[in-house]
């Protein structure tokens, strides 16, 4: 199925041989501004597509840092809860 000439002599017949509907809205002005706007969103770029990367490598980073604070959490000495003083005696 390729591009043929149309035979038809009216503007409107050469238009539906091509595959376009003719404008049969009471406004053709509101219509055609409607058609202009759905052909011009369809002529914009696509947005560029989102990088993943950064979010990756952020949870990547939070999940080591959570990790060697658990690590270090663990293997900390436990804290000395009485004060110094008493443990040496009174000076």
């Amino acid at each position: 199925m390729g591009w043929r000439p149309s035979r038809a002599s009216s503007p409107a017949g050469a238009a539906l041989s091509l595959g376009m509907v003719p404008i049969e809205s009471p406004d053709q002005h509101a219509a055609f501004a409607d058609a202009l706007a759905r052909v011009r969103a369809r002529l914009e770029p696509p947005p560029p597509p989102e990088r993943l990367w950064p979010t990756i490598a952020a949870a990547a980073f939070f999940a080591f840092a959570a990790m060697t604070f658990a690590t270090a959490a663990i293997l900390a000495p436990p804290a000395q809860l009485t004060p110094i003083s008493d443990v040496r005696g009174a000076v």
